[in-house]
């Protein structure tokens, strides 16, 4: 632990048209994110870089140097908190690793820590303390937590339907590990039980590039661009591999961009294909020029045609 309490516009609608016979409203979306993949699910963080600047880059720093894949969910108290980038799983080892920490970060409190919102622990009576153990607030917890130790810094907010997977990993039993109280883990009844590696709730978190394929679930996200009909988010599942891979879009996953981004994909409504300039599967391979041809637009499903390997 390092701390007494936690250690350590409205929506616009626009109508994309991808073809003259397929129409898509999607609502309004923007911002960094950073995906979450856990044990037991996946959610995403939305960072608030302009009101947390120095939180938001530290942050940044563990998910992009990969210090943050692999680490565990060290603290869970229902009605609380959930707690991670502390502790890591060494497979080598079968132990848990401290991993390595960065120069502490100036605190920056001025987002109240409510339900969903994600914030930074640190060492109790050292408001300028955090360094890489973040939380997410299981409850409305200002009353606690804004007022204590110059305040804890709220840096992002759990974004869609993921405070169902974080309410998952809180409900799961919690043990006392090597002094740790509040340890949860999975499919263990008792701490008498030998622990094995598939008992701890592992996390793997990534920047959410444009294009991404989240290997967990087995589902491809991509911001598209498509001209003048506009830019948006979308999900794709994998239909058929052989002999050829098919994405089906999942029309309920379409939400509307206001900003480009760099590698953002696009979309030719009059060859009817999609191609991504990058396509990021984490912990493998990437690839350039993804290009899928729309092959069915009323299932709306997406054929692979090409790829580079990277």
């Amino acid at each position: 632990m390092s701390s007494s309490n936690i250690s350590s516009m409205a929506p616009v609608k626009l109508c994309l048209v991808l073809t003259a016979s397929f129409l898509l409203c999607v609502q309004s979306a923007s911002a960094t994110t950073v995906r979450v993949i856990t044990s037991l699910g996946a959610f995403s963080i939305q960072l608030f870089d302009d009101v947390t600047p120095v939180t938001v880059t530290n942050f940044l720093n563990y998910v992009n140097s990969g210090r943050f894949n692999q680490t565990v969910i060290h603290r869970s108290e229902q009605g609380f908190v959930i707690q991670g980038g502390w502790l890591s799983y060494n497979d080598a080892t079968n132990q848990l690793d401290q991993i390595t920490t960065d120069v502490a970060a100036q605190n920056e409190f001025s987002v109240s820590n409510t339900r969903g919102t994600v914030a930074m622990a640190k060492v109790g009576g050292d408001p300028n303390s955090a360094t890489s153990q973040w939380f997410v607030n299981l409850a409305d917890n200002s009353a606690i937590l804004d007022g204590q130790n110059g305040g804890f810094t709220a840096f992002g907010r759990v974004i869609g339907d993921g405070m169902t997977v974080v309410d998952n990993i809180a409900a799961q039993p919690t043990f006392t590990i090597a002094g740790q109280a509040n340890f949860p883990l999975l499919n263990s009844a008792s701490i008498d039980t030998m622990i094995v590696p598939d008992n701890f709730i592992k996390v793997v978190m990534f920047v959410d590039g444009p294009n991404f394929f989240e290997t967990a679930s087995g589902l491809l996200y991509v911001a598209l661009d498509a001209g003048t009909a506009g830019m948006a988010q979308m999900r794709f599942s994998i239909t058929a591999t052989e002999p050829s891979v098919v994405l089906q879009l999942d029309l309920s996953s379409v939400e509307y961009l206001s900003e480009t981004i760099d590698g953002i994909a696009t979309f030719d409504t009059e060859t009817g294909r999609l191609v991504l300039p990058l396509l990021i599967v984490p912990g493998s391979a990437s690839f350039r020029n993804a290009t899928f041809l729309l092959t069915d637009s009323k299932k709306l499903l997406f054929t692979l045609e090409s790829f580079e390997k990277i």
